[in-house]
């Protein structure tokens, strides 16, 4: 999937999360800590060059996601391959090991580069 379309698509999910919990973009915005609505409109609407995992898992929190759409939401911003994500949806209490290691692989590959 190319990053264009993981963005809209991770884009719409945020979205349609935020609204069935009634919250404006402004109010996650002040969940994320972030100082105005604009940043999350631009994260729905597919603009910010991509979420990485941290964030993701925040904001799936702030918005009441689990389980398995928790797994959508990761394949949809591009961090699971399908094979894993047929992988998880087959044994969902991994689902928070898979994730943590998700969230640790871009400080390792950074770690790599410096040591090469």
């Amino acid at each position: 999937m190319s990053s264009r379309r993981s963005t809209k698509k991770i884009g719409r999910l945020i979205r349609l999360a935020r609204m069935n919990t009634g919250l404006t973009q402004k109010d996650l915005a002040a969940k994320l800590g972030v100082r105005s609505g604009s940043y999350v409109g631009m994260l729905e609407s597919g603009l910010c060059k991509g979420v990485g995992v941290g964030r993701l898992r925040e904001i799936a929190s702030h918005l009441d996601v689990h389980g398995v759409d928790c797994y959508r939401w990761m394949a949809a911003a591009g961090h699971l391959p399908t094979s894993l994500m047929t992988a998880l949806m087959r044994s969902p209490e991994r689902w928070d090991e898979v994730s943590d290691l998700l969230a640790q692989a871009p400080r390792s590959r950074r770690r790599m580069a410096r040591s090469a």
